[in-house]
């Protein structure tokens, strides 16, 4: 299981690609049900192939995708 600081250096190293993906609107660090943590890949939900290239682990760090629809700048 991967602890919080590790997770946050997977982050930092991946986000700008991650970021560069279709459909992904954003990149974190979230804790599961199990007090483990992950990475989180929100996807814009309204377009069909978001996340198609987002793999299940990064470095050892698991990888969730979270459909959260386009963010909005208010």
């Amino acid at each position: 299981m991967a602890t919080e600081q590790e997770v946050k250096q997977v982050k930092s190293r991946h986000s700008i690609g991650l970021m560069q993906q279709p459909g992904v609107c954003g990149v974190g660090v979230e804790k599961d049900g199990h007090g483990g943590f992950f990475l989180a890949v929100h996807l814009d939900s309204t377009q069909p192939d978001a996340g198609a290239a987002i793999p299940d682990t990064i470095e050892g760090c698991p990888v969730q995708r979270v459909l959260s629809g386009p963010f909005v700048k208010y």
